[in-house]
């Protein structure tokens, strides 16, 4: 094991730290890679951070402003630094003078993934869906493909939690922050339109998830409870969790309903996946690339009310279909997408590109030893 003082200082700069699908994926990094590398969880948009990754890193709300990040690169004598959706990030990163300067792309993301690759050593795309898109703006070769990972086996382990709904029920779930680019409106709507149908009066809805943490952030959990109150209590709103895993295998059928340019491939459906359940989901972002529709669950077009309360029905009436989507979802996620695999590939770039650049500031703090 390499000693602290002398282990590699990688920086993750993102807009947040809360409870997103890119900063849990980029805790079970730090939280696997921990014996190899120190790790800096750099938050520029807001300064609250979820308790668990102060256990995995360094953490620090810093201004959305080059010169000041890049003095605290500079300051703690940072080896590689990681960035996601800001070109600013890179930047500060190249005026530090890191050595190693990577940038993850989760989706195209309203465009925000095709900024300038100038002076960045490699790019990693969650999604086989943006490679085209980023061949036109780096070299090829400097494009890695790797996913965000789940631990099948963890979270095949937890108890699931329905909440006090029955084993006759049929639980629709949600797992996501609560931002209006989810579009959970629509999902609460046709749960309500299911209702009306006496027949799927045993129909659930559950919603995991908090308020979005940025700064002038919407909230939208207090407006999404008022939309579900016709429900009553066949709604549950669990608000922020930090680990929905016994959530997620509570659910019947896994739902996300998100607009266009929301989404990569959601953590929250490779979860749900991993423990066997079926979807219903928007055909937007990535999401094709990991629910094949017919095969691992069900696709709507965006916006189509209609046809997402068409495609839940078929499932809540179907439980031998539910079984035979969750167990194909399950066998996606075991092997494309298991966590060591997707930390072992990061390992072995990150090793590559510090031995092409050298040992970066490692000598620097031997010498002050």
């Amino acid at each position: 094991m390499t000693s602290r003082k002398n282990k590699p200082r990688v920086a993750y700069l993102l807009q947040m730290f809360g409870l997103g699908g890119m900063p849990k994926w980029i805790y079970n990094l730090a939280r696997n890679l921990g014996d190899e590398y120190e790790f800096y969880f750099i938050a520029t948009h807001s300064k609250v951070f979820a308790p668990e990754y102060r256990e995995v890193a360094r953490v620090k709300a810093l201004p959305f402003n080059k010169w000041a990040l890049a003095a605290y690169l500079r300051w703690h004598r940072i080896d590689l630094v990681q960035t996601a959706n800001k070109r600013l990030y890179a930047d500060a990163a190249i005026l530090a003078r890191v050595p190693v300067v990577i940038e993850r792309t989760d989706g195209l993301r309203h465009g925000a993934a095709l900024s300038s690759k100038k002076g960045l050593n490699a790019v990693i795309a969650s999604t086989k869906g943006t490679i085209p898109a980023l061949s036109r703006l780096i070299e090829p070769e400097r494009i890695h493909l790797i996913y965000n990972g789940v631990d099948v086996e963890r979270l095949n382990a937890a108890k699931p939690e329905r909440f006090g709904f029955g084993p006759e029920d049929v639980i629709i779930g949600r797992t996501s922050r609560l931002t209006r680019g989810k579009n959970i409106g629509l999902l609460i709507r046709a749960v309500i339109e299911l209702r009306k149908d006496p027949a799927c009066g045993h129909v659930r809805l559950v919603i995991c998830g908090g308020d979005n943490t940025q700064a002038k952030a919407e909230p939208m959990l207090e407006e999404l409870k008022k939309e579900a109150a016709p429900l009553g209590d066949s709604a549950m709103f669990t608000g922020q969790v930090f680990d929905p895993a016994g959530i997620n295998a509570g659910y019947d059928i896994a739902t996300c309903t998100s607009w266009p340019d929301n989404e990569g491939i959601p953590n929250s459906l490779l979860e749900a996946m991993a423990v066997g359940k079926p979807v219903v989901a928007t055909r937007v972002g990535d999401i094709p690339e990991l629910v094949r529709d017919g095969r691992e669950g069900l696709l709507v077009e965006n916006e189509d009310l209609e046809g997402l309360v068409r495609a839940l029905r078929i499932l809540i009436d179907n439980s031998e279909l539910r079984g035979e989507m969750g167990n194909r979802g399950r066998a996606r996620v075991e092997r494309d997408f298991e966590m060591r695999e997707q930390v072992r590939k990061y390992a072995l770039l990150y090793r590559r590109l510090r031995d092409e650049k050298g040992s970066g500031h490692e000598q620097d703090r031997e010498g002050l030893g």
